[in-house]
């Protein structure tokens, strides 16, 4: 099964949307990570957020793959910009691949 990793960002006071769009632009650039089938990161259209302002929707090949995506030292260095700019709401779920084999 594949697995979602979805990621509700809030900007911290004072970051720009300059700012947030070169931090999804480096969300986005991570597709090289083993296991990683797509991903997709966007500013938020509606309030029902909660107050976040941003998504990020990250589909891996399956559950097995989310510490690799996670540990990896490019996730890591990217985590840790987002974390400095962003107050960050994480889940993972399992599903059934959107895509055909």
């Amino acid at each position: 099964m594949a697995l979602e990793h979805m990621v509700w960002l809030t900007p911290k006071a004072g970051v720009g949307a300059d700012k947030m769009e070169e931090i999804l632009a480096s969300i986005r650039a991570l597709t090289h990570i083993p296991g990683v089938i797509a991903i997709s990161a966007g500013r938020n259209i509606t309030d029902r957020a909660g107050g976040a302002t941003h998504g990020v929707l990250v589909t891996l090949e399956s559950e097995s793959d989310l510490p690799g995506y996670l540990h990896h030292p490019d996730h890591q260095a990217v985590g840790n910009v987002l974390r400095e700019h962003c107050e960050v709401l994480a889940l993972d779920y399992e599903c059934e691949s959107a895509i055909a084999d």
